[in-house]
């Protein structure tokens, strides 16, 4: 078991009981085990201490949770999730990982000392979690092995001056970590400090997934990567952003084809008109045919109210495009994340109804996963890594005090959803 903490084309790797660390709490930090399925709709909550007690000492927050549901990784500032967590400090966040199958909790960043560490991703076959880490005073992109502990770092053998990475997301097996790169010099040139980047765990190469700005001023952010590692969406953006004095079409939605080199814009007209206002939050499914995107252009698709953003679902195959209302008819929502085979959406909820609901495209059924104890829907936010491949489970977070009983912290808690 160790940690690959390269730079540039070599590696170097630290072996022995700094790296133990990481299994600290592995079994000592379990209380029970999920219970088993078969009790119907409930909602249970994930950031639990050893003895099943509440988190102290912060909020917990982006959760994902693995294709078939047994794991869910979240950051958190509590300090009493597992047994030795030191590393304290105000707002500073860690990364667990919950075994619901054994009920164990693992505190993923620990090999790497103290610092914050967030954001994290599970591979589809379950097998490995990516996600951020503060070492040496800048952020970089660690992959954890979940079977043997091993940690190994990906954002490598960029451009020159590209020192760092952030914001990972991995093909199923894990072979493939799409991040964005980190430059702390100046930019290049029309570029600010981001660009996508793809690097390939087996070969140990890295490669540039964004295009090269036909503006200035442009960013990268908000990747996501296919199954097969072949297809990765980003987000184009532009420093002036949206508003007066700004760019109206501030951000768009693009897909790059690792194999054919293809840059695509998705969020135009079915003919391939560009949007005529910003886009955001780019989701592709795992087969990699559907991507579906937020955006406030109102010539994508006619829109019966001008003043709010959408969501709309491109078919890449036909190159149709959809607007996706929320629910019940409702306009106002956000898609937060997409099944592999893009029937469902998770949506985010914030006009007449706050919450999240898992809706089906195909027959329009709209699930809700944020119910109080009383049934009805509470405000929650969610992830890309959100829901599970057959739409049934779903894991967010709330700050709210009334979706499970006996919430009493009075801080952010991450909760798994059955919707059955």
């Amino acid at each position: 078991m160790g940690v690959d903490t390269g730079t540039g084309s070599g590696r170097r790797t630290v072996t022995g009981a700094v790296v133990a660390a990481v299994l600290v709490g592995a079994v000592a930090a379990g209380g029970p085990p999920a219970a088993a399925g078969g009790q119907g709709p409930r909602t249970e909550r994930v950031n639990t201490a050893p003895d099943g007690s509440e988190a102290v000492g912060g909020g917990s927050f982006n959760a994902a949770i693995s294709a078939d549901g047994r794991y869910v990784a979240f950051d958190s500032e509590a300090d009493n999730l597992v047994p030795g967590d030191d590393n304290d400090g105000t707002l500073v966040r860690d990364v667990f990982l919950r075994d619901r199958r054994t009920g164990t909790t693992r505190r993923l960043n620990a090999p790497l000392g103290h610092g914050n560490a967030d954001f994290a991703t599970i591979s589809a076959n379950g097998r490995y979690v990516a996600f951020n880490a503060e070492t040496g005073g800048q952020y970089h992109v660690y992959v954890y092995e979940i079977r043997t502990g091993r940690l190994e770092r990906a954002d490598l053998d960029m451009d020159a001056g590209f020192t760092g990475g952030e914001a990972p997301a991995l093909s199923a097996d894990g072979r493939y970590v799409a991040y964005v790169g980190r430059q702390t010099t100046v930019p290049p040139e029309k570029e600010e400090m981001s660009r996508i980047y793809v690097r390939d765990r087996r070969t140990g190469t890295t490669r540039r997934a964004s295009r090269v700005p036909t503006k200035e001023g442009r960013g990268y952010d908000s990747t996501r990567i296919s199954a097969d590692g072949g297809k990765v969406v980003y987000r184009e953006r532009s420093r002036r952003g949206g508003g007066p004095g700004g760019e109206r079409d501030w951000a768009d939605i693009y897909l790059a084809d690792l194999r054919t080199g293809e840059q695509r814009q998705i969020d135009t007209t079915a003919d391939g008109l560009p949007a005529t206002s910003g886009s955001t939050d780019p989701l592709i499914s795992a087969d990699g045919r559907t991507v579906a995107f937020n955006s406030s252009a109102k010539n994508i698709v006619p829109v019966p109210d001008e003043a709010r953003s959408y969501v709309f679902v491109r078919d890449l195959r036909t190159g149709a495009v959809r607007r996706v209302d929320g629910v019940n008819g409702n306009q106002y929502a956000d898609a937060d994340a997409i099944g592999p085979d893009g029937r469902r959406l998770l949506l985010h909820s914030y006009g007449v109804e706050y919450g999240l609901y898992v809706k089906d495209l195909k027959t329009g059924k709209d699930t809700l996963v944020s119910p109080g104890t009383d049934g009805k829907p509470r405000a929650a936010t969610a992830g890309p890594d959100g829901m599970t491949a057959d739409g049934r489970k779903v894991v967010f977070e709330s700050h709210l005090d009334d979706l499970v009983a006996g919430d009493t912290n009075y801080e952010t808690d991450v909760f798994l959803r059955h919707t059955r």
